[in-house]
């Protein structure tokens, strides 16, 4: 009887455990597997990213458009105000040389003057000794001619005489006239130009104030477009995410191996310079440093990733050392400006921003010291400079550190 018992108390555990077994079995497959539901729901998360992605890459479309216009209006100012320095120094050669000439003919007035008052004192002279010696009598001429012929010839020879010292007089004091008329047309002119300049002056003034607030309010539009840029960074992150997700549950749920895609790895070759460094401008004054500073036009504090050097409008920049071009390209270009890259090779690059204009091309080879372009104001500037960048195995360090035999001065704030 207990066997009975027993064997029926076995048999139903072990359909039990079996039935347990089975559910279990069930739960498991139901806990792992993958349905259609989710990936549905991750491609439903995905499509709202894409949604906002569009939302904000408009946005940033929107602020660049403002941007490109206000760097086009800051390029017209730029090309405008050079034109106007350009103006300036040709007036002030002219006025230097309106200034020489007047020099010039006030000297020659000065001896004019000279040359007839001593005419003056001569005649005076003459008269007056024509007196005292009774020459100027006529009738000690008349009682002293032998003849009516011999007194009219004396007569006309104390004429003649007279006549002739009068003349004389006369044509140097209108050498002095006229001499002086030319000085006070050397002087209206320089007083039309001094005015032109004074003109030209404000404008300049006016022109730079505007540059200024352009390149504000495009430095701000840039900041705006930094923080969109985050944002939709971190929505392409999590669209990024979303796709490895749903592509590894369809993986899953259609039992496939995850494919793995290689990375590109470009490389590429350089010329090789000389080793021998030339500082790329005449100028050694530097206005800032490379390293921390508070931005002259954002008011941020950050790093300056090269170093400026205060040159003049319109002065040559050379190449630090020999090397290719492999970069060269007019415009905003980030803040840059018109601006050019060289390789040097052995892992040194260069690079010279906010330039008037370039010199040299893309894949063009040039020698140390060679031209390469000039200085000037264009991009993220307020002012005339050279901004010089040097790399080395795609580092930036500081430029003046390889150059240890050239004497620098510094403005109160570099």
């Amino acid at each position: 009887m207990m066997k009975k018992k027993f064997k029926k108390f076995f048999a139903f555990a072990m359909a039990l455990v079996m039935t347990m077994s089975v559910m279990f079995s069930m739960m498991s497959v139901s806990a792992f597997a993958v349905t259609q539901s989710e990936i549905d729901s991750l491609r439903s998360q995905k499509s709202q990213l894409s949604s906002q992605k569009n939302q904000v890459q408009s946005t940033i479309n929107s602020l660049q458009g403002q941007q490109g216009d206000l760097i086009s209006l800051k390029n017209a100012l730029d090309e405008k105000n050079a034109i106007t320095v350009k103006q300036i120094l040709n007036l002030n050669e002219q006025i230097e040389l309106h200034t020489q000439l007047i020099e010039q003919k006030t000297e020659e007035v000065e001896e004019a003057q000279k040359t007839a008052d001593e005419q003056l004192e001569k005649y005076k002279v003459r008269v007056r000794a024509m007196e005292e010696a009774g020459r100027y009598n006529y009738f000690e001429v008349l009682f002293g001619a032998n003849s009516i012929g011999e007194f009219l010839s004396l007569i006309d020879d104390i004429g003649d005489i007279m006549r002739s010292d009068k003349e004389l007089e006369n044509s140097y004091r209108q050498s002095v006239t006229d001499l002086k008329a030319v000085k006070e047309e050397y002087e209206e002119a320089k007083t039309e130009m001094e005015d032109t300049k004074a003109e030209l002056e404000d404008l300049k003034v006016q022109q730079e104030a505007d540059i200024q607030e352009a390149t504000a309010v495009i430095a701000s539009l840039q900041s705006d477009i930094n923080a969109k840029s985050g944002v939709l960074s971190q929505l392409t992150e999590q669209e990024k995410q979303l796709n490895a997700d749903i592509q590894n549950k369809v993986n899953e749920l259609n039992r496939q191996q995850e494919q793995n895609k290689p990375q590109p790895n470009p490389g590429g070759g350089s010329t090789i310079g000389t080793g021998n460094l030339v500082w790329p401008s005449y100028c050694t004054y530097i206005t800032s440093r490379q390293g921390p500073r508070t931005h002259p036009v954002t008011g941020e504090y950050k790093n300056h990733g090269g170093t400026d050097i205060g040159a003049s409008y319109g002065s040559a920049i050379y190449a630090a050392d020999s090397g290719t071009v492999v970069r060269s390209a007019d415009g905003w270009n980030g803040g840059w400006g018109n601006y050019v890259m060289i390789d040097h090779g052995n892992g040194m690059q260069t690079l010279y921003a906010h330039m008037s204009s370039r010199a040299v091309s893309v894949g063009q080879t040039v020698s140390r010291g060679q031209t390469i372009g000039y200085v000037g104001s264009t991009g993220m500037s307020t002012g005339p400079h050279l901004h010089f960048e040097m790399y080395v195995n795609g580092s930036r360090i500081d430029p003046q550190t390889r150059y240890p035999g050239v004497s620098f001065t510094y403005s109160a704030n570099a």
